[in-house]
């Protein structure tokens, strides 16, 4: 007795959007007529694209009095935070117009489209030129950058403008049923073979729509690469496919030569036959397979490639910087300054990932060490301690050697939640009862009380109102002394206190006057200044 074996594969984890039935709108005079076209969402402006793509946290200023255990866990939601800046108006136009264009020649209601499909996949199979009833207008562009600018995030983002499924049932009043995947996200497999990626296509598309290419096309893994590629051509078209994102292209780079060739020379041909525009998005380590073997697949269009470099300290970096600064839940909230930003700038080099984390781990060291409010000291500290996986990149960012960072390894994850641990485990060693001590007179009593700092949010790129009200930040809360710890040795315990704040300064890389002026024990000789000239 025999018994038919049925491929079973997992569902596979892919970035997921949307789906809807299809409505369909007046286009311009170069898109209209096409149901693929007309059923995505209008063209957007600049405002529809901020207004979309923006999100801004729900941040409560009472918050800010809770425990200091609860505010631990609050600073973390600054994680969700999304600024639109210039890169993400300039990428979405970019896919806006490539998505549109690619459909142009694909006009499922155009006399002989179905007919020609499988001419199309028979070239692909031969590797023939072929004769085309119309020229492809798809194109395609490669996205290269640091690790943590935000590429990955902002395309899934984009893409979400759009509906990832359309229905089709009627159109110009006729029947009309098809089934429109408007676009699909891959993850270059972790091998980078071309085989592996095929097999993630069909999986993913079944995924999505329900469909068995996998179970069709796959056959327990016998079939060769040269007899997955036309499948996957024949799917993308049957599903007509908007666009084709591959993420971490870098991967490509354990492939010996010959072996990338051949998976870039496949894009190519997806672009070239069958008009299915391919967006490869990696790091700067993919900059040596791409940077030559690729340029085939730039056609003139003006879409260009993307160099998603590191924010200059510049406008956007104030943008950007001005929206963070909000989300502090310190009792001390500081206003924004030229110094503070450009200690953050410095010490993560304009990349965004590195500069949220390291505003949201300082406000953690300031709970856990009773500071209660952002330095340039901590913003030192935090960093050196956090951001020693990035060592390598930052430090060639720093030095400007663009030619280092090509051989430089990704930028790895920094473990938050470790981070975040040590804080709270130092909170609870500090809150632990000591011996009480007599400060010295008049020295260690003396506090000298930051006045109230109202910062207004000033730009024009993103709605001021979006911040969930929070237009303001205020110093409301008194300045609070660092608490003491037991670990070093003391002649008096006047001089215990003294001897600790220094030594945590030089611990955060600044100089013991820095360190005593941070602690509120002497006044800065400006002050000395201003009460000579009052």
């Amino acid at each position: 007795m025999t018994f038919s074996k049925k491929l079973i594969k997992p569902p596979l984890l892919v970035f997921r959007g949307t789906q809807e039935q299809a409505t369909y709108h007046d286009e311009i005079s170069i898109y209209q007529g096409n149901p693929l076209i007309e059923a995505l969402p209008e063209i957007k402006t600049e405002d529809d694209i901020i207004k979309e793509l923006a999100f801004y946290p729900e941040f409560l200023k009472e918050e800010r009095n809770l425990p200091a255990h609860q505010r631990l866990h609050l600073i973390q939601n600054v994680l969700e935070l999304f600024i639109v800046l210039s890169p993400h108006l300039d990428l979405e136009q970019r896919f806006s117009r490539m998505l549109r264009s690619g459909y142009i020649a694909r006009n499922p209601v155009s006399r002989g489209f179905w007919k020609n499909i499988n001419k199309k996949v028979e070239t692909l199979r031969s590797g023939s030129t072929g004769n085309r009833r119309r020229r492809s207008t798809a194109t395609g562009f490669t996205i290269l950058g640091i690790s943590g600018v935000g590429k990955s995030t902002t395309i899934q983002a984009i893409l979400d403008l759009y509906p990832q499924v359309i229905y089709h049932n009627r159109y110009q009043n006729q029947n009309y049923t098809n089934t429109q995947l408007v676009w699909l996200i891959l993850e270059c497999p972790a091998d980078g073979s071309i085989k592996g990626l095929c097999l993630n296509f069909f999986q993913a598309v079944d995924d999505i729509l329900g469909t068995s290419y996998y179970q069709n096309y796959a056959n327990n893994g016998r079939k060769t690469v040269n007899e997955l590629m036309p499948y996957v051509a024949l799917a993308a078209s049957n599903v007509h496919l908007g666009v084709l994102v591959i993420d971490e292209i870098q991967r490509l780079t354990k492939l010996n030569v010959g072996g990338y060739e051949k998976i870039l020379d496949f894009f190519v041909q997806l672009i070239n036959t069958i008009g299915l525009p391919v967006v490869l998005v990696g790091t700067y380590k993919a900059w040596s397979v791409l940077g030559s073997e690729f340029r085939q697949i730039r056609r003139g269009t003006g879409q260009g490639d993307f160099i998603w470099d590191r924010m200059n300290e510049d406008e956007d970096w104030d943008i950007f910087t001005h929206a963070l600064w909000p989300y502090q839940y310190i009792r001390n909230p500081c206003e924004w300054t030229p110094e503070l930003s450009h200690a953050l700038y410095y010490e993560c080099q304009g990349i965004t990932d590195l500069a949220i984390k390291v505003f949201m781990l300082a406000q953690a060291r300031a709970i856990s060490t009773g500071k209660e409010k952002l330095t340039v000291g901590i913003f030192k500290s935090v960093a050196k301690d956090c951001l020693r996986t990035a060592r390598e990149v930052l430090d060639a960012l720093k030095a400007g050697n663009t030619e280092k960072l090509r051989n430089c390894e990704d930028v790895r994850p920094i473990n938050i939640g470790e981070f975040i641990e040590e804080e709270q485990h130092q909170l609870l060693v500090d809150d632990s009862p000591t011996p009480s001590s007599e400060p010295i007179e008049g020295l260690v009593n003396h506090k000298i009380e930051q006045p109230e700092q109202v910062q207004q949010q000033n730009s024009d790129l993103f709605k001021k109102e979006s911040i969930a009200g929070q237009t303001k930040v205020f110093n409301d809360s008194p300045s609070k002394t660092r608490k003491h710890s037991n670990k070093h040795p003391k002649k008096s315990e006047g001089e215990k206190s003294l001897i600790n704040i220094l030594s945590d300064g030089k611990q955060c890389s600044i100089t013991p006057y820095e360190a005593l002026l941070e602690a509120g024990y002497i006044q800065p000789i400006t002050e000395y200044f201003l009460e000579i000239i009052a």
